[in-house]
């Protein structure tokens, strides 16, 4: 049986520079530790993520001319997703993104170089209309310019969903906020969207914008979930923790593949949940063994 949904991811593609430290992160020093070098990118990631848990998931993305760039596009294409609204450009360096973890794998500093974005413009989007036009959902993400974030929320039939990335770059996102479907910032990012402080106070000005689906992360804490079925704090599902890096990225392809199923607004906060921690339990940006039976399967033991 074919996938029963189709979604369009529009977003970043990089390189993922990983480094674990062996011991707790010394400042102003050389630190001891093992890196990793994965194909990552917000957009990317989620496309993966998405087509493991069993969507057909076209990623629309500027590769960079270079040797990262074909890395990166051949781990798209063994992963099965459509690059035809795809793209590489000459001279165009790949994305980066350089991050420093703690021995336990959480995140202790991260650089990201994603200027690759800045070539899916307006005008690039609109010769893809054709591919975003066929989709259930389209993702996107902060990485891509502001105008181009307009653009998408102006043009697109389907419903739209999108990640903030980062407090520096989630206000790219506040002109389309009420065209939104679907919105996952983490409490920082939500604070920068809304001038709110709590969890449940920036998730209620968020939904208060029209968003029907809000999913506030709160790292270790899970997600405060807000939308008309209500409220709550959804929490984490145990894991044996590896690596977080792309746990969030996990996390909203399940929200994302829950939603299309139907599913109420609890759920869709447990299948996030239940990706992440099995995320959390492999040591690259992506899980190869993410499936939605194991989501389902994870998220049931939580009950």
């Amino acid at each position: 049986m074919g996938n029963p949904f189709r979604v369009c991811v529009v977003g970043g593609s990089n390189m993922d520079l990983v480094a674990t430290s062996f011991a707790a992160v010394r400042d102003c020093d050389s630190n001891p530790g093992k890196l990793t070098l994965n194909p990552g990118g917000v957009g990317r990631n989620i496309a993966e993520n998405l087509q493991h848990l069993g969507v057909e998931t076209h990623l629309i993305t500027v590769f960079g001319d270079d040797p990262f760039g074909e890395q990166i596009r051949a781990s798209c294409r063994s992963s099965g997703m459509d690059l035809a609204g795809s793209a590489v450009y000459p001279g165009i360096r790949s994305g980066t993104y350089l991050c420093l973890n703690e021995p336990d794998g959480s995140l202790y500093a991260a650089v990201s170089d994603m200027d690759a974005c800045d070539a899916v413009t307006p005008a690039f989007l609109a010769e893809r209309q054709a591919i975003l036009d066929r989709a259930d959902l389209v993702v996107a993400e902060a990485n891509l310019p502001e105008e181009s974030l307009r653009w998408l929320a102006e043009h697109c039939k389907a419903p739209l969903a999108m990640d903030p990335v980062s407090v520096p770059k989630s206000s790219r996102l506040i002109s389309v906020l009420p065209r939104l479907t679907l919105i996952k910032p983490n409490l920082s990012e939500a604070r920068a969207l809304t001038g709110c402080e709590g969890p449940q106070e920036t998730a209620e000005a968020l939904h208060r914008l029209g968003i029907p689906c809000v999913l506030v992360s709160l790292g270790a804490n899970g997600i405060w979930y807000c939308g008309a079925e209500g409220e709550a704090c959804q929490p984490c599902i145990p894991a044996s923790v590896i690596n977080t890096n792309g746990c969030g990225d996990a996390c909203f392809a399940a929200c994302i593949r829950a939603y299309l199923e139907g599913m109420d607004l609890c759920a869709i906060a447990r299948m996030g949940q239940a990706a992440a921690s099995l995320s959390a339990e492999y040591a690259g940006t992506v899980s190869p063994h993410l499936n939605w039976s194991g989501v389902l399967a994870r998220a049931a033991e939580a009950i």
